[in-house]
């Protein structure tokens, strides 16, 4: 992680849909740049700020060296 982030234990790379996202047919997809350093694991979801809550939610590993 980069210094400014290992206090948290994660980095955060969170973005509006209307700027990186798209559709295709009836699915929704988003593209996010990863970073070069190696990566844990991931998380990924959904948040409805207006409602204050998370509409879904997955988590992947990261991969192996």
């Amino acid at each position: 992680l980069p210094a400014d982030r290992k206090r948290y234990g994660s980095d955060n790379f969170d973005f509006y849909f209307d700027l990186r996202g798209f559709r295709v047919g009836d699915q929704c997809m988003a593209t996010v740049y990863l970073p070069i350093y190696a990566i844990d694991r991931i998380y990924i979801g959904q948040w409805i700020s207006r409602e204050n809550r998370t509409l879904w939610e997955a988590e992947f590993p990261g991969a192996e060296d």
